[in-house]
This record gives C-alpha cells, sequence and structure tokens, in this order.
C-alpha cells in the first residue's frame, strides 16, 4: 500500500511540473523513427545557425529562404547550403543576414497559430552550379506548389532533428509521412487546438512519427514541391501521437510571389 501511495504522489507531482501535460508548441527538433538521407537528396535545405544550428528553411530561389516566422528571432544569423553534416564545413555555402532582411507575415501574431511563414532576402545568392568533385554538396531550388497539389498522400520530411533516443545526430535525417488536410487533421487534434485551415499535417495513428517532427521551418516535400514549413505541434514531441502541423505552403503562395517580386 506504501509503494502505491508513493507511486500515485510521484505521478500527481509529475503532472504537477508539466511533465505529462501536453500543449501545443514548437518542435523540439525532431525526426522521430527517422533515417539518414542520401548525400544530396535535399540539395534546397539550409540550416539556419548563430553558434549552433537553430532552425532549418528552403531555398525557393538563389536569394531566397523560405522558413517559419518563429524562426526570425535572432538579430543576426548564417544561412548554410549544401550541408549533409551539421559539422560540415568543406564544400559548403555559407550566407550572413540580419534581421533587416526578415520578411515575415503581416498577420502573424507570434506563438502557436496561422501565418507561421517568412522569407529571408539574401544580399548574395547562392551559386546554384558549384558542386564537390565526386559531385556532392549539390545547392539547389524547390518548386512550390503547383495548382496539382493535393493535401492528402505520402510525404518527405528532412531535418536535423533529435532522434528516438533524444541525440542530436550529425548527418541530415529524411523520415516517410502521411500528409492530412485541415478535416482530417482537426478531427485528431484536441478540439482547442488553435489549427488553421492554412494548415497541413502529418499523421500515422497511434504511433509517434507523426508527433512533432522535424526542425522548425524545415521542408514538407511531396512530388518534388515544398507543400509544407514545420511549424507546431504537441509537446512533449517524442511521447505525443497527436498529428504535426505545418504551414500549407499553397496557402501563401500569392502571399509568397508578391514578397518576392517586389
Amino acid at each position: 500500500m506504501r509503494q502505491f501511495v508513493v507511486l500515485l504522489a510521484l505521478a500527481l507531482a509529475s503532472l504537477a511540473s508539466g511533465n505529462l501535460i501536453v500543449k501545443p508548441g514548437f518542435p523540439e527538433g525532431r525526426i522521430i523513427n527517422g533515417y539518414e538521407a542520401k548525400q544530396g537528396e535535399a540539395p534546397y535545405i539550409v540550416s539556419l545557425h548563430t553558434t549552433s544550428h537553430f532552425c532549418a528553411g528552403s531555398l525557393i530561389a538563389a536569394d531566397w529562404i523560405l522558413t517559419a516566422a518563429h524562426c526570425m528571432t535572432y538579430t543576426k544569423g548564417t544561412a548554410s547550403a549544401g550541408v549533409h553534416g551539421r559539422s560540415d564545413t568543406e564544400n559548403v555555402q555559407s550566407r550572413d543576414f540580419t534581421n533587416a532582411q526578415y520578411i515575415i507575415h503581416e498577420k502573424y501574431g507570434g506563438g502557436v497559430g496561422p501565418y507561421d511563414i517568412g522569407l529571408i532576402k539574401l544580399d548574395k545568392p547562392f551559386d546554384l552550379n558549384v558542386v564537390a568533385r565526386d559531385g556532392s554538396n549539390p545547392v539547389g531550388v524547390i518548386s512550390l506548389p503547383s495548382n496539382n497539389y493535393q493535401a492528402d498522400g505520402l510525404g518527405l520530411l528532412f531535418g536535423w532533428g533529435r532522434d528516438n533516443s533524444g541525440l542530436l545526430p550529425n548527418a541530415l535525417q529524411k523520415l516517410d509521412v502521411d500528409i492530412i488536410g485541415y478535416t482530417k487533421c482537426k478531427a485528431a487534434l484536441p478540439s482547442t487546438a488553435p489549427l488553421a485551415e492554412s494548415n497541413v499535417c502529418t499523421y500515422t495513428e497511434n504511433t509517434t512519427d507523426g508527433a512533432c517532427n522535424g526542425d522548425s521551418g524545415g521542408p514538407l516535400v511531396q512530388n518534388g514541391e515544398l507543400v509544407g514549413v514545420v511549424s507546431w505541434g504537441y509537446t512533449p514531441c517524442a511521447t505525443t501521437k497527436y498529428p504535426s502541423v505545418y504551414t500549407q505552403v499553397s496557402s501563401y503562395n500569392s502571399w509568397i510571389k508578391e514578397k518576392m517580386n517586389a
């Protein structure tokens, strides 16, 4: 009896501390149940870092990076492309940026919610024609969603997120995901979830594969097109079995093109 009381007290203490309470938040940078991507498989992904990697982004033009608005909090940083291992220094292209180069969606209110999208306009474009002698470390761009894009279907997620053990792998990780649209995602989330129709989700029922996967700002890809930007999920990421939530890029195609053309 005493053992049961002690365990109950510990459980209540954990609940009080919030350790077991799921809540919407930003990804902890996890690729749960993922595996190492092939060298150069995602030439459009960039690592955004200061003294260390903090978010990912995608090259949609040689001098334009698309990422999540909630990533754009540092006054300055560096974007590196052609990266496979986070510690890579050879054959990697890097461009510095400041917050003066940020274009954050005007309706983004901060925190978890809709309009979590932004652009970084680089002063110096990446060279899309340079690769290492062995053909590795390519740098390329990814297309915005076409008119043929449909929310439901198979997709790929890339990032340097932590694995199941919580360790931060050096190599770029990849995860095969099931993409679901707003209606299915809303049904799988708590009724209080701040989900918007401009979101898209990934979800595999009763697994942690769909829970808060990927680096914030990173690419969700379907048929070679950038269909989502990693936005938020329910935390703690490693144990939560709710869908992961992304900014649906197709909802912002016009906004992106308007800012780039301006």
